[in-house]
Formats: C-alpha cells, sequence, structure tokens
C-alpha cells in the first residue's frame, strides 16, 4: 500500500501522540504512586502526635511515671487513634522496614489449654508498627524498633520535658486491599483518559492533515489544467504560511508561461509578417515583370537586390537572436578598452548620422579618460554599441542629438545613451527589449530593421553580466542606461 501524504501525517500526529501519552501516564503513575505513600505516611505522622497526647495524660495519672500503663491500655489508646478504616476487620498487610510484628506471648501454663480462654483484647490498631520508649531508649510497649533516618519518632512531653518518645516505622510499599483497590480503580481511570485522548487525537489529526493538504491539491489540480495548456488558471491563495507562498509562486508561474505564450504568438506573426513583406514585393515586381506592365533594367535590379537584402538581414538577426537565446554565440573574454570601442563605433556612424541631420555627441568622464578598461569581447561590445546608436539613429527626427555619456561608479562603468524626440512611454519602454516589438506599428516606418536590435543587444549586456534598461529620456526621446563591470589587470 503507498502511503500518502494524509497517511504520513495522519502516523506521524498519532505516533507523536501516543509518546507524549504513554510518557504522560507513566510520570503520573510514578507520581500517584509516591504521593499516595508520602500522604499515609503523613497521617502516620498525624497518629503519632495524637497518641503522644493521649499518652501524655495517661503519664500524669500514674503520677508521672509509667507504671500505671500496661499493653492492653497502650494498645487501646493505639486503636482510639487510628484511622476509623482500620479499627476494623482484616490487618492491614503492609510491608515495612525496620521490623518485624509478632505474635502476642500467650499464657505458658499447660494447665490453661484445655480450659477456657482468655477474653481477647482490644484489636491492635491497623497501620505501621509503634512502640513506645523511654527517654533512655528503653521499649515499654509494642515491637522492637532500631532507631535510624527511616523511624518516624515523636516526643511524649509533659510540663515542657520529655518523657518518652513513640517510634513507628514508616511505610515502604502499599499491598493492602484497599489500597490496590484504590491504586487499581486510578489506573483503570487513567487508561479510559488515555484511549479517549488517543481516539480524540486520531480524529484531530485526519481533520489537520485534511486542512493542510486542501492548498496541497488545490495547486495539484491547477497544476494538472496548467500542464494541459490552461494558462489563465489562478489560485488567488491568501494564506500567509508556506502554502500560501506555493500558491503564489503557482500563480507567478502561470502568468509567466501565459506572457511567453503570448510572445511566442505575437513572435510568429511578427516573423510571418516580416518575411510576407519583403516577400510580396518581389512577387508583385516579378509577375509585372511576367505580365510586362514594366520592363526589365536596372532600377528594378535594385529594388530586387534592396528587398533581397532586407531579407538577408531579417534572417541574419533572426538566427543571431537564436543563438544568442540558447547562450551560443561564441565570446572571447578579454581586457578591452570601452572608450575606444565606443569612439569606433560613434565614427562608424557619425558620417550617417550627419547625412540625415543628427548630431552625435559623446562625453567621457575626465577621471574615466585612462581606467575604462572592461573584461569584454571587443567585437560584441562594437556591435551593441552599432546596434543602439543605429536605433537612435532610425528613430529620432531631423534636426535630432543623441548624447552619450560614460562614468564610472565603484566598480562599475556606466554608459548612457539619450536622444531627442519622439519619445516613448514607460509602459513601451518595457518591452523595447522583446523580440520583434517596435514602437511604431505603421508599415511605412523609416526602419527598414525588424526589431529584433535591441533583444540583441540586452542578451551582449547580460553575457558581459552586465544589466540594460530603457527609460524617457529628458532630451524627449530614449533614454538607455547600460551597467557592465569593471575588468581586472
Amino acid at each position: 500500500m503507498k502511503l500518502t501524504i494524509l497517511h504520513k501525517l495522519v502516523l506521524s500526529l498519532l505516533g507523536l501522540t501516543l509518546v507524549v501519552l504513554v510518557a504522560t501516564l507513566g510520570l503520573a503513575r510514578w507520581s500517584f504512586e509516591r504521593g499516595f505513600l508520602d500522604y499515609v505516611n503523613a497521617l502516620e505522622q498525624v497518629r503519632l502526635q495524637a497518641l503522644a497526647k493521649a499518652l501524655e495524660q495517661d503519664y500524669i495519672e500514674g503520677g508521672n511515671s509509667w507504671l500505671a500503663l500496661d499493653g492492653r491500655t497502650f494498645r487501646s489508646r493505639m486503636q482510639s487513634v487510628a484511622p476509623k478504616s482500620m479499627r476494623r476487620g482484616p490487618r492491614d498487610r503492609l510491608e515495612y522496614s525496620g521490623a518485624e510484628r509478632r505474635p502476642p506471648n500467650g499464657p505458658s501454663d499447660n494447665s490453661l489449654r484445655g480450659g477456657p480462654r482468655p477474653p481477647p483484647g482490644p484489636r491492635e490498631a491497623e497501620g505501621p508498627l509503634t512502640a513506645l520508649y523511654t527517654v533512655e531508649g528503653k521499649k515499654l510497649f509494642g515491637p522492637s524498633i532500631a532507631l535510624n533516618s527511616e523511624v518516624m519518632s515523636v516526643p511524649v512531653v509533659v510540663n515542657g520535658q520529655t518523657v518518652g518518645e513513640l517510634r513507628s516505622v514508616p511505610h515502604r510499599v502499599l499491598n493492602s486491599p484497599q489500597a490496590t483497590e484504590f491504586s487499581q480503580q486510578q489506573l483503570h481511570t487513567s487508561l479510559l483518559i488515555g484511549a479517549a485522548a488517543l481516539v480524540l487525537a486520531a480524529l484531530v489529526s485526519v481533520l489537520l492533515a485534511r486542512l493542510f493538504l486542501v492548498p496541497v491539491r488545490l495547486v495539484i489540480s491547477n497544476m494538472n489544467r496548467l500542464s494541459n495548456g490552461d494558462y489563465d488558471v489562478r489560485i488567488h491563495s491568501k494564506r500567509s504560511d508556506e502554502l500560501g507562498l506555493l500558491a503564489r509562486d503557482f500563480d507567478r508561474l502561470a502568468v509567466t508561461l501565459e506572457k511567453n505564450q503570448t510572445a511566442r504568438k505575437r513572435w510568429l506573426a511578427d516573423i510571418s509578417h516580416e518575411l510576407r513583406t519583403p516577400l510580396t514585393i518581389l512577387h508583385g515586381e516579378l509577375e509585372a515583370l511576367k505580365d510586362g506592365v514594366r520592363t526589365f533594367n536596372a532600377q528594378q535590379l535594385e529594388s530586387f537586390d534592396q528587398e533581397v537584402q532586407r531579407l538577408r538581414h531579417l534572417v541574419n538577426d533572426l538566427y543571431e537572436l537564436s543563438v544568442s537565446d540558447i547562450g551560443g554565440l561564441r565570446y572571447s573574454f578579454v581586457l578591452t578598452d570601452m572608450r575606444d570601442c565606443l569612439e569606433m563605433a560613434v565614427e562608424s556612424l557619425r558620417a550617417g548620422a550627419d547625412a540625415v541631420g543628427i548630431t552625435i555627441e559623446i562625453e567621457i568622464a575626465v577621471y574615466c579618460e585612462q581606467n575604462l578598461m572592461v573584461l569584454a569581447d571587443r567585437n560584441r561590445l562594437e556591435q551593441l554599441f552599432r546596434n543602439l546608436l543605429r536605433n537612435s539613429l532610425a528613430y529620432t527626427d531631423s534636426p535630432g542629438l543623441v548624447q552619450v555619456h560614460v562614468a564610472k561608479a565603484g566598480g562599475t562603468v556606466v554608459i548612457d545613451i539619450n536622444d531627442t524626440a519622439p519619445g516613448a512611454t514607460q509602459a513601451e519602454c518595457e518591452l523595447l527589449f522583446d523580440p520583434l516589438y517596435r514602437q511604431e506599428q505603421s508599415r511605412n516606418r523609416r526602419s527598414a530593421g525588424a526589431g529584433l536590435g535591441l533583444s540583441i543587444c540586452k542578451n551582449i549586456v547580460e553575457a558581459h553580466r552586465g544589466n540594460i534598461s530603457a527609460a524617457p529620456s529628458k532630451l524627449g526621446g530614449l533614454a538607455i542606461h547600460i551597467e557592465m563591470p569593471v575588468g581586472h589587470e
């Protein structure tokens, strides 16, 4: 039989309850037996004190001596101070230490054996053995009891003077019928209480286990729906414990998968659109040539070449993006002068920027001019800067301005690229690094790009253990912020 979490929780709680219950009942039983014995011995101490008070009067009546006291009177006094339950009935068979009961001495005269027996005296008080001793330690009445640490003793005091001593052997083990019956009754009651507690614990364990498993089963059922492609499923748990954290993590997973599915669908739609546009143009022009509407000339050849280059550029970008996403781009990390890479990228695009009326300005902090070495792949770093600058040139109105600022903060190189209008909202900035996302939705946009450049830039920066983000620029356009760790010699 395969144990489920419910079974394991119930068995664990029951096992813990059983261990605690057995330990509690065992300790309670031990405490009861010890406490009950102490209670009986405390009663014996009270009995001895009462007997001492009674014997004081006998001592005074005997002329301040024990001469008037005999064995029958002594036993009568013990019987008078004994608890009611001990005055009649069978003798209490208790185990004592330090002394033994002795049978009373009968008459030694053989002539009395066949005659009538003398009337029985008062029954000896039930309880521990008790004896009366003089101050000098001479036994007067009762069994011989040696004085030691286990013997209880109470002095008999008359007019402030000790005239005798009562000695008694305390109980060590209770084996009387009354004590045994009472002990068995207590044990039976304890076992009934323990059994009831165990049954109650079993019921509570089942209820608690089911209660704990409710969110787990909810996660399992929703996980099955999620694995079947239902990414709209949510738990919306309000619990504040670990199970609530699990439910919220599940919701975040569902949101992420839903976003990925949406991005995948958009990716396929955008790729289809990007591939269809140049192919449609090529197909239309070829049909026009076949129908004789147009004649083949250098202008037609140039148009064909532009569309083919556009297709080639798109396919190359798609390939490079897919390779960078799976970590397939090769990087050769060496200490590289970032300032040199940035200046080369700017100079390679300056002529094209001037042609469209856009100025590129680069500003490097004075303290960074001689210390901008980073551990990077030089070719990928130049590709990063060229892609970012081309994006700014493609989406900046003429006349416009692109500012590049380089600084250093601790062990990090900070690069900020700002351009002028048109700008972007914060919501649009959060989507700029998604593949095929374009701020302009018009098909007649100025840029022939497919919206893959910034995605490639993000992969390059992350491969260099850096961060890249976009935000609205103070110049009215877009601001790109890059942080990359400084290299070490």
